[in-house]
């Protein structure tokens, strides 16, 4: 190795340790509250201990929402208005309801990080929605560093888009299409009927209880997908690294198969199948299963 190799590794590894023990210090002086690196017009560093705080304010009515926000809950309740209220550790915020748009953002730059090694508080941070019963949404756009969606009273939408980067989603009586992307956490779902979905999974599991799928596509990295009293209404691909498949249909769902499992077996009905397995001729809905490492059991009587 050249010289100048070993003394640029040398450098390098000083200045990642420096660095480590330089954030570490930080966040042990600044009590466990983040520290927010940020670009605008240039990079910034500072700490984003400041909590911001709204009651439950009543707002003009809304059909399509947007919420993007830090580490917080995110919770949809049933009410008899309008009305939103937030909790939440972040510089700036933006809460309105305009032209149809229900609007909450922390207002993140780009290239936002917030580092938080300890956390010398157990503050809870959220966001809650207040919407009558009967509401019939457009897009509700949810988008949350660290922190649980949670919808239990469900509603009417044209489309439902999770993107979390930790935290999971719990959802009842949802009616729309759906695109979920989460790097870390589970989503459930009970008696929803969803349109379209397009699940993308870093590292996570999906339950559906009693729910209904129009379609479309689920690639996980590592987590297994488990559906019971599943209704299919069009084709479904099923793209995963490591994990398992156990769907439990509806009685009379007339689904085609094509199965291509690297390291596991199918099985339907008890019956196995091996690795590869392919019975879709003939039939308008058919499930694809791409399985890198794991098994897939499906029951469909």
């Amino acid at each position: 190795m050249k010289t100048f190799t070993k003394v640029a590794l040398v450098i390098a590894g000083v200045s990642l340790a420096a660095g480590i023990a330089l954030t570490v210090t930080g966040a042990i002086i600044n009590r466990g509250k983040p520290i927010h690196m940020y670009y605008d017009h240039g990079f910034h560093i500072d700490s984003e201990g400041k909590v911001l705080e709204m009651q439950k304010t009543v707002v003009d009515d809304f059909s399509d929402i947007v919420i993007d926000v830090p580490a917080a809950d995110i919770k949809f309740i049933e009410s008899d208005e309008y009305a939103v209220e937030y909790k939440l550790q972040a510089r700036e915020m933006t809460c309105e309801s305009k032209d149809g748009t229900l609007t909450v953002s922390s207002n993140r730059k780009k290239f936002d990080i917030n580092l938080n090694f300890f956390n010398f508080n157990n503050e809870d941070y959220f966001v809650n929605v207040y919407y009558p019963k009967g509401a019939d949404f457009g897009r509700v756009d949810l988008d949350s560093s660290a922190g649980d969606v949670i919808i239990e009273e469900g509603f009417d939408c044209d489309i439902l888009v999770l993107d979390l980067s930790a935290g999971d989603a719990k959802i009842k009586h949802v009616n729309g299409a759906l695109e979920v992307d989460m790097s870390a956490g589970d989503f459930e779902a009970e008696k929803c009927e969803f349109g379209k979905c397009e699940f993308d999974l870093s590292a996570g599991d999906v339950d559906l209880l009693y729910c209904t799928i129009g379609g479309g596509e689920l690639d996980m990295s590592a987590g297994d997908f488990d559906a019971k009293g599943l209704t299919l209404t069009a084709s479904f691909d099923i793209d995963m690294s490591a994990g398992s498949v156990d769907i439990e249909f509806v009685e009379g769902q007339k689904i085609g198969y094509d199965f291509d499992l690297s390291a596991g077996s199918a099985t339907i009905n008890g019956e196995k199948r091996g690795d590869e397995f392919t019975m879709k001729d003939g039939y308008d809905i058919v499930l694809t299963a791409d399985m890198s490492a794991g098994s897939i059991s499906i029951t469909n009587k």
